[in-house]
């Protein structure tokens, strides 16, 4: 489609307007522009088909047989466009239709499930696809409409949620405690087995450990890692069986803890807090993904 044609939709749009209205004055205040405009566009559109599609007087217009032809034709084409825009109105105001959420695993387990039960609840017309990876998700190979993730976002022209917040925690088995022995305080941490993410992403959230105590003392250090994964459920698993420690997001992992499957360790510590953000591809965005994130914000700060 050449650029010459793209151009001439703008005088078939004009020219439509003519014959609708009879005049290229009252078509002219119609479309908000100097009825000379509206001549021009007809002259010029006239000149680019080689061929008479108006006949004017002082008092009236009439069509040619061409012009006629032109008319249904040009009258079909704003049909569609017009049908066009009501496809985008209705899908962007209608909950109904697939959500596409790109979530590292962690996340794509319980704290997904519950933040958006209450949505699906109400709205059972909808359908969800979850893309659940700890590496990168590719925002638009996967075709994702939401794109949830913790720590710093990157820059990216991608516009950027705020969702809550997380906070990590020091984590074992009873079991492992049971061999191994409750540590007193966090100078000890290092001298245990401990587990971790091997993903770039990890660095400073979940491969950092930083204690405050409450009468301000602070200890922070890397543990040396013995057992490493590239997810995080397969951590979580590995900590559940008895390897050793990890630091854990707490919100993925407070059930288990609650269940005594796992033990956090050093509570009179506090832990650093890290952001937890929703990406969209931009700042229009249908009914359906703005109630998501809505349901997502609910959720996650509630639960920090």
């Amino acid at each position: 489609m050449s650029q010459q044609f793209l151009n001439r939709l703008k005088l078939i749009g004009v020219f439509c307007h003519v014959v609708d209205f009879g005049s290229m004055r009252e078509a002219a205040a119609h479309l908000g522009i100097s009825p000379a405009a509206v001549s021009q566009s007809m002259n010029q559109l006239e000149k680019e088909l080689k061929t008479t599609l108006l006949y004017r007087s002082t008092r009236r217009i009439s069509l040619s047989e061409a012009g006629d032809k032109y008319y249904a034709w040009g009258k079909k084409m704003l049909n569609a466009a017009e049908q066009a825009e009501e496809v985008i109105l209705q899908s962007k105001s209608k909950i109904s239709g697939e959500i596409r959420i790109g979530v590292p695993v962690g996340l794509a387990a319980r704290p997904l499930a519950q933040a958006l039960t209450p949505l699906f609840d109400e709205h059972p017309e909808l359908k969800l696809s979850v893309i659940a990876r700890d590496s990168d998700i590719d925002f638009i190979q996967e075709r994702v409409d939401i794109l949830v993730n913790c720590g710093k976002a990157p820059d990216s022209n991608f516009i950027y949620h705020p969702l809550g917040k997380n906070t990590t925690v020091v984590c074992t088995s009873p079991n492992y405690l049971k061999r191994i022995g409750y540590p007193l305080s966090p100078h000890e941490l290092q001298s245990y087995v401990w587990l971790g993410m091997n993903l770039p992403q990890a660095k400073g959230v979940l491969s950092t450990v930083s204690l405050t105590h409450a009468n301000g003392e602070s200890y922070c250090f890397s543990p040396k890692l013995n057992y490493t994964f590239n997810d995080l459920n397969s951590l979580i698993s590995h900590v559940q069986a008895g390897y050793g420690l990890a630091l854990l997001p707490w919100i993925e992992v407070e059930e288990l803890i609650f269940r005594s499957e796992l033990v956090a360790l050093l509570p009179d510590w506090k832990t650093s807090e890290f952001d937890i953000y929703a990406l969209t591809a931009n700042k229009h965005y249908s009914t359906k993904v703005e109630l998501a994130l809505k349901a997502l914000k609910r959720f996650f700060r509630s639960s920090t």
